[in-house]
């Protein structure tokens, strides 16, 4: 019978829920507006690429996404990939904007006079939701955060047929409108009649606008495509993606994928361009782009990487430091990538020493960069500095844990120590 008991309570405590100290995935903040507009208080869920607060130089681009909440997790995914882990584009600044339910979100994303998907003689209100973006929450962000003029509107489903609305309404609000299976259909196609009249007016910034369908029939989306190809548009580029293996609720990430690639065309130059090129035009190239979106930006470390390299190939490591710092004054927002990768070939062809003599040099300029900071601590360790080695380890994992940056580059810091 003690036996049998002692079972029992050691089965139970298998199945107890081990207590631990648990970290949140970081999903940014959730900053509540009572908005004028709407008459309501609101929701945003803002989320800072992790270069952040280590780069006080950049500048971000901002992506507004419609249906907040519904969207956020898949799209923040995308962009940790595509940005921060991949640098085929910039990093970028996420808001969500947060919905009060299926009915008032079909509300605010269908246009004034249609009637909203579903009910009928229930009438659309996007105007007021438009004006709640332009006025209050845009001007929100460019307060209270480091972007660039550079911003993207996203939508899929309803959301689409917002963002096609918003541009028909107010082309300058973005310079990106992201519509991914619009409700065309809506109010019989009422969009597509709203175009004819809207489309003849081009006096606006230059805009792109990014379709795309999914496995869909009867969405619409046809009639508004014929449209703009019976409108010639100046200012207003647009592209069109049918994705026939994808239905209405899979395709969004990837068109949105595809979408920001060509949004942000030419941000990631591959190795074979960069061999038929000199670093010269290379930093000529991210000049121009840079200028083109309104931003400042750290360029991809790869890019940089390349280049050093293409000196020391071609027997010019002499002038690396010249060209560094030629190239820190025309990409200051590069400055730290560009002196780490420097420090990087200095170690391997010179010395570890004067690779440290390098970054320390800049210690004070960088203190708040977890790659700077780890770099030394690095260089410490080729150095058999032990102490030192650990000291600036502790000072890269303090940052880390600040910045609340991702699980894994903790792992890789806290392995040092």
């Amino acid at each position: 019978m003690k036996n049998r008991y002692i079972g029992i309570i050691t089965t139970l405590i298998l199945f107890i829920p081990v207590l631990v100290s648990a970290k949140q995935f970081d999903l940014g903040e959730r900053i509540t507006i009572n908005s004028v507009e709407l008459n309501e208080e609101r929701e945003l869920q803002i989320l800072l690429p992790e270069s952040y607060q280590g780069n006080l130089k950049a500048s971000y681009p901002v992506i507004y996404l419609l249906d907040g909440d519904y969207n956020f997790h898949g799209v923040s995914g995308i962009l940790d990939m595509l940005a921060n882990k991949g640098q085929l584009i910039p990093d970028v600044i996420l808001v969500g904007l947060a919905d009060k339910g299926t009915e008032k979100y079909r509300k605010y994303m269908t246009p004034d006079n249609f009637d909203t998907p579903v009910k009928l003689n229930n009438k659309g209100n996007a105007a007021a939701f438009l004006a709640f973006i332009n006025s209050e929450v845009q001007p929100f962000i460019k307060k209270n955060y480091r972007v660039s003029e550079h911003s993207s509107l996203f939508g899929v489903s309803v959301g689409g047929l917002f963002v096609l609305n918003a541009l028909l309404e107010t082309p300058d609000s973005f310079n990106n409108y992201i519509s991914i299976s619009p409700s065309v259909w809506v109010s019989d196609n009422a969009i597509v009649k709203k175009a004819k009249e809207k489309l003849v007016n081009d006096e606006h910034q230059p805009i792109s606008l990014y379709l795309a369908l999914a496995d869909e029939v009867n969405m619409g989306q046809y009639d508004f495509i014929n449209q703009l190809d019976i409108t010639p548009l100046k200012n207003t580029t647009w592209s069109f993606k049918h994705y026939p293996d994808e239905n209405h609720n899979s395709v969004g990430l990837i068109a949105f994928r595809d979408s920001l690639k060509k949004i942000f065309d030419g941000w990631y130059v591959a190795e074979k361009k960069l061999e038929k090129q000199t670093p010269e035009e290379t930093i000529r190239h991210y000049e121009t782009l840079q200028a083109e979106l309104g931003i400042q930006h750290a360029i991809p470390a790869s890019v940089v990487h390349y280049i050093i390299r293409q000196h020391y190939r071609t027997d010019k490591g002499n002038e690396v430091s010249e060209f560094i710092a030629n190239a820190s004054k025309r990409l200051p927002a590069s400055k730290q990538v560009l002196i780490s990768k420097q420090a990087s070939f200095a170690a391997y062809y010179d010395s570890p020493k004067k690779a440290l003599e390098l970054l320390k040099s800049v210690e004070h300029e960088f203190e708040h960069s977890i790659t700077h900071v780890k770099d030394i601590a690095g260089l410490y360790e080729q150095l058999k500095d032990k102490k030192m080695a650990t000291h600036y380890y502790q000072k890269a994992l303090a940052l880390a844990k600040k910045q609340n940056v991702n699980q894994w580059q903790m792992n890789i810091i806290q392995a040092k120590i």
